[in-house]
């Protein structure tokens, strides 16, 4: 391994390549080099224009239960591919499927009889972003179930937050599997799909509380408030912050689950737990860092 010096003039910052590479690969002063940047900060550097585009995946199953295909289309999609088609041996009742999580409400999800394609799915770049988007919607729902409880917008927020979810997943997947596309580094990568994952399953949950529900349902509105206060600002996140936050999950007391209502609640105080869990690992790595 070979160590060299950053030199720098103005904001630039660069270094020069070795001569002997630069002459057996023919690399002049009018030559062009593909620079690659890994998932872990590293960088790649070809002598060659290396142009690295998702591809699209065909696949064919002999599958009739809804729940697997459901499951099959949605890890297709948070993939980095440009596209997919998945075919079936057999048609089947797609009314019953496009009920899974609406499944229909994905952008360019296409079902016709035996055929399942997507063409062009969106990507995101900053997951950070989704995140501070679903904590805003959980707020806002829980704001409706306060009020108006009004079904079918709690319905559409579930979605939205769903949705928010899927699209982490799916730019978390394509800066581990292609190139950062993100400015937050694999650690931050890694807290965020946590975060998200137990964010989904307490709203899972939290959609099953009726409206007189008013006092738990404040509780975990200062919470949710509480928590994005803190994704607004993770640069600033440290172990007294993560305190504060454990201290406030800490004040919903634990239920003694002896009927459905009850048990929602207590799942919904777990998944909040974990949450300060992982919020305080993250303010740790954070306080190592500076």
């Amino acid at each position: 391994m070979e160590v060299r010096n950053i030199q720098k003039t103005g904001d630039m910052h660069y270094l020069y390549l070795p001569t002997s590479w630069c002459r057996e690969h023919k690399i002049g002063h009018k030559s062009k080099i593909s620079i690659e940047q890994n998932s872990d900060g590293s960088l790649i550097i070809s002598p060659h224009i290396v142009e690295r585009r998702p591809k699209h995946l065909k696949l064919s199953i002999a599958e009739d239960d809804q729940d697997v295909i459901h499951k099959l289309v949605v890890a297709c999609y948070i993939n980095p591919i440009s596209s997919f088609e998945i075919n079936l041996e057999k048609e089947m009742d797609f009314t019953k499927l496009l009920n899974q999580k609406r499944l229909i409400s994905l952008e360019s999800i296409e079902i016709d009889k035996k055929q399942i394609t997507c063409n062009g799915s969106i990507s995101t770049s900053d997951p950070e972003s989704l995140l501070k988007t679903m904590a805003k919607k959980i707020k806002n729902m829980i704001i409706v179930m306060q009020n108006s409880y009004n079904k079918e917008l709690i319905g559409r927020y579930e979605d939205e937050i769903d949705r928010s979810k899927m699209l982490i997943d799916k730019s978390i997947i394509s800066s581990f599997t292609f190139e950062r596309t993100t400015r937050l580094k694999t650690i931050d990568l890694y807290y965020v799909s946590l975060i998200s994952k137990d964010l989904e399953r307490m709203v899972d949950h939290l959609i099953c509380l009726s409206s007189t529900e008013t006092e738990f349902l404040r509780l975990i509105y200062g919470v949710i408030e509480q928590f994005q206060d803190i994704i607004g600002n993770t640069d600033n996140l440290n172990h007294k912050t993560a305190l504060q936050f454990i201290k406030k999950v800490s004040s919903i007391k634990g239920f003694e689950v002896k009927a459905v209502k009850s048990y929602d609640k207590e799942r919904i105080r777990l998944s909040l737990i974990t949450i300060a869990e992982v919020i305080t690992d993250w303010a740790i790595t954070r306080d190592i860092e500076k």
